[in-house]
């Protein structure tokens, strides 16, 4: 059961309609009725809304909520990889990559990387190197992305800059040392 949420939550909840109760109920009553060689694999992502007496149910309960930052990084890495196949992309950058996913706290689970990536990869403009970085940057931090002073202040190299705003190191450079030849 794939968001198992949808049928069985708290039957005490005095905020859900008496529908969910009974519904709950039922479930638990089919899971009573399995027999012994039935496998029931459930997911959610509310899991502290759920009844005592449906958790019970199942032999063994793994949150998957325990991922570092290190942990996140990776899969985001992955996610990446992925997304710019899948789009015919080139411009990988993971250095620069896990320096913007680092400006995130708290970095978000997978669902959510998976669809800041995919959306950053899909809308990004093919004839530029690594934009769809730019455009996860715009969605994670556009503050940074104000002025050049910005990013040299959150520690991004000119290469680095060059790639999140699509203007020559060389401009970059100027504009940094105050507009001095």
């Amino acid at each position: 059961f794939d968001e198992i949420d949808a049928l069985a939550m708290d039957r005490t909840n005095s905020r859900d309609l008496r529908e969910m109760g009974r519904a709950t109920t039922a479930v638990i009553r089919g899971l009573d009725n399995l027999n012994d060689s039935t496998l029931v694999i459930a997911t959610t992502n509310l899991f502290s809304g759920f009844d005592r007496a449906f958790i019970r149910r199942f032999d063994k309960v793994v949150n998957f909520n325990r991922y570092t930052s290190e942990d996140l990084i990776f899969v985001a890495e992955k996610i990446t990889d992925e997304m710019l196949k899948k789009f015919n992309m080139t411009g990988k950058n993971t250095r620069l990559l896990n320096k913007i996913l680092s400006l995130m706290d708290p970095i978000p689970y997978p669902g959510e990387l998976y669809n800041l990536i995919k959306t950053s990869v899909a809308f990004s403009d093919p004839n530029k190197e690594a934009d769809y970085l730019s455009r996860m940057m715009k969605e994670i931090r556009p503050d940074l992305l104000t002025s050049p002073e910005s990013l040299r202040e959150a520690g991004f190299t000119l290469r680095e800059m060059e790639c999140l705003t699509h203007i020559p190191k060389t401009t970059l450079s100027r504009e940094l040392s105050g507009g001095k030849s």
